[in-house]
């Protein structure tokens, strides 16, 4: 980016933003490691003419799809992490598109930089 060439101010911004997400990205991955992953899901199972009901966590570990029983007493806990782990994936998502384009303008500042020759014209009379 041309402006990133002139102007070593705006560089020097655009240098601070991408620290500031990197660290961003590194925080919220480090939170999202902590937080369950997969979906919850309910089964129902009839045993003389009575209706029960049961939780499941699904998630994928390699190839296998694991269902991990949940107690009724934490599934409003399950559900609460599971919804933030969604909400942080998406921030990181975000973060990870801002990172790659301001890698992009900063890479593209250096290339002219670094791309020009220096020309010289020799006249001959």
């Amino acid at each position: 980016m041309k402006v990133v060439e002139t102007d070593k101010v705006i560089g020097g911004m655009l240098q601070d933003e991408l620290k500031r997400c990197q660290e961003m990205l590194d925080g919220l991955r480090k939170a999202v490691s902590g937080l369950p992953k997969g979906s919850l899901s309910e089964r129902e199972k009839r045993y003389k003419n009575k209706a029960y009901s049961y939780y499941y966590l699904k998630y994928r570990d390699g190839e296998k799809v694991i269902s991990k029983h949940i107690p009724n007493r934490e599934i409003q806990e399950v559900k609460e992490k599971l919804a933030m782990r969604k909400k942080y994936e998406k921030e990181i998502r975000s973060y990870e598109k801002r990172v790659a384009y301001l890698n992009k303008i900063l890479r593209a500042g250096e290339r002219r930089r670094h791309g020009r020759r220096a020309y010289t014209f020799e006249t001959t009379l």
